[in-house]
């Protein structure tokens, strides 16, 4: 009886150990860096602010100690396996890569991550934009200007008719269509 409580705690531990979320943060200067997987690790995520459009990032160096990084002008960052593109101050999520790049607005992302709003914080405005690559400039969508550089592209016809066709351009459902036809 012994061992087998000895056995459910030492399983117990592992089990929380596993389940807790990845806030390693990692930044990426350039988009060189970012390629090449040759960012600057800052061990753990704890925060940010976005004030004034410069955006600040919070991590944690050792138990009691933390640090500030003024992420404006940077290419992007992770938190475990998220990648936010950092683009004229402000930070977004990249969510899917296929025959566009398909990123969400990273201010409520970040605030998912540490607790303070829910997926219904992501909504449409200049906070769904897609781009050819992750490097090139990203366009607002949907808007008319997506529409015009990429909605004629055969392979893209399929997405833009699925968003033409929501009656409310909800977060989820648009991304609904990217996923289905990206």
């Amino acid at each position: 009886m012994k061992y087998l409580f000895t056995i459910f705690l030492l399983a117990a531990i592992s089990l929380q150990s596993v389940a807790k979320d990845d806030f390693s943060l990692t930044v990426y200067e350039t988009y060189e860096e970012y390629a090449s997987k040759k960012g600057k690790p800052m061990f753990e995520f704890i925060g940010f602010d976005w004030t004034l459009g410069i955006l600040n990032i919070y991590y944690r160096v050792k138990k009691k100690e933390e640090g500030r990084l003024n992420a404006t002008k940077i290419y992007g960052f992770t938190i475990g396996d998220q990648f936010y593109r950092v683009i004229k101050s402000k930070p977004y999520r990249v969510l899917m890569e296929g025959k566009i790049v398909y990123y969400e607005n990273g201010l409520a992302h970040l605030n998912m991550l540490i607790g303070g709003e829910d997926e219904y914080g992501v909504e449409q405005g200049d906070w769904h934009v897609i781009s050819d690559n992750l490097n090139s400039e990203v366009v607002e969508f949907p808007s008319g200007k997506a529409s015009k550089e990429f909605g004629e592209r055969a392979e893209l016809k399929a997405m833009f008719q699925c968003v033409d066709d929501l009656r409310k351009k909800k977060t989820d459902k648009v991304r609904e269509c990217v996923k289905e036809n990206n």
